[in-house]
């Protein structure tokens, strides 16, 4: 078995693959060459579509997607070319998908061909590793909110009305590990609450001067 599946959000795009001409491909390839490591997938269909008029645009967007995910997936696996095509071939032999299946040698040789031209991109693979490098974490937040009670407060009876009430706040943080989606709750006051707002506007500030510096240098952003 392959050490690589297709994934079925992705069918269309590689179907779309198979189906490309080489010139096709040599002008994706240049439109992607010329394209910078901080491009994003829309913007590279913007450039894609005047070059690809004989696809509709939901063709294109799937074509995108499909590179970005091939190029995502090889650096997570960080394996040479060479043999990522060849996961990439027998992983077109054993799809169930009709439009991508083959086992006919002359049509896997020309498909490697076209992969290995479109996986080849220098700003491509950069923006992968970037990528790569800013989810490298145990842990990574996905939501937060504030859920607010009111606890009401007896020193008697319990079947008299309460003496009064205490208002107290959970703070929510939803993330994601190797277990998949996962919630933590704290509790917070006000003072809390301050305190979080303060570190966070302390933060953007923070990133917003890095950000300043790096421009003002040779440095660039990749994957904002």
């Amino acid at each position: 078995m392959s050490a690589l599946a297709i994934p079925k959000e992705h069918e269309r795009g590689f179907a779309v693959i198979k189906l490309l001409s080489g010139s096709d491909v040599n002008q994706i390839s240049q439109v992607l060459n010329e394209s910078s490591p901080a491009s994003n997938p829309a913007s590279i269909v913007s450039a894609l579509r005047p070059v690809l008029p004989g696809y509709s645009e939901d063709d294109v967007e799937k074509l995108v997607d499909a590179i970005y995910s091939l190029y995502f997936f090889r650096s997570s696996s960080d394996v040479p070319i060479e043999q990522f095509l060849v996961d990439l071939s027998e992983a077109i032999k054993e799809s169930e998908n009709k439009e991508i299946q083959t086992t006919n040698p002359d049509e896997l040789a020309i498909l490697e061909s076209k992969f290995k031209s479109l996986l080849t991109i220098r700003s491509l693979s950069t923006q992968a590793k970037a990528r790569g490098l800013r989810s490298d974490f145990a842990k990574i937040f996905s939501d937060a909110k504030i859920i607010c009670d009111i606890r009401p407060v007896w020193d008697g009876s319990v079947k008299e009305p309460p003496e009064g009430i205490v208002i107290t706040q959970t703070l929510k943080v939803e993330y994601f590990d190797i277990d998949g989606a996962e919630e933590l709750y704290l509790k917070v006051d006000r003072e809390d609450i301050e305190q979080l707002i303060s570190v966070l506007m302390r933060a953007r500030e923070k990133m917003a001067t890095l950000k300043s510096l790096a421009t003002a240098s040779w440095m660039k952003i990749l994957d904002q």
